[in-house]
């Protein structure tokens, strides 16, 4: 758990590096799904199968920079120790953060009674929908 927040905490200072040539992705939530919905898939897909680059297809290149593959092995590893398997999630909503789109949904994974935060983060950049953050909380 100690090493998902030093996770956190480096994705934050992407977050906030990244956003200088960003624009959000989309105006309402039938727009941001569409947008968001196959990104998570793409990310959860890779978690599932231990395989980095589709796990990291859709990071921007700071992002894919900061989490190497042995580090995602590592992370991965960690999730599936703390929380388990991803079972299924339920879209809760997205808001702006400057040029941003964090987008929010409530997960369930197999070792966890507990419902899982899953923020998304992503914005479009030069007619392409790039992943600046994620977090599972």
């Amino acid at each position: 758990m100690r090493y998902l927040q030093y996770a956190i905490f480096v994705v934050a200072i992407f977050f906030t590096i990244t956003s200088a040539n960003a624009e959000i992705i989309g105006k309402t939530d039938e727009e941001v799904r569409a947008i968001a919905e196959p990104l998570l898939d793409t990310i959860l897909e890779g978690f599932k199968t231990d395989n980095y680059a589709t796990y990291s297809k859709d990071f921007d290149t700071m992002l894919k920079e900061s989490i190497s593959e042995s580090k995602f092995l590592e992370i991965d590893r960690q999730i599936q120790g703390s929380i388990g398997d991803y079972i299924s999630r339920e879209y809760l909503g997205f808001m702006v953060k400057g040029k941003m789109t964090v987008i929010l949904w409530k997960g369930k994974f197999n070792k966890s009674e507990d419902d899982v935060l899953i923020k998304l983060v992503v914005s479009k950049r030069q007619d392409k929908y790039v992943v600046t953050g994620l977090w599972f909380q």
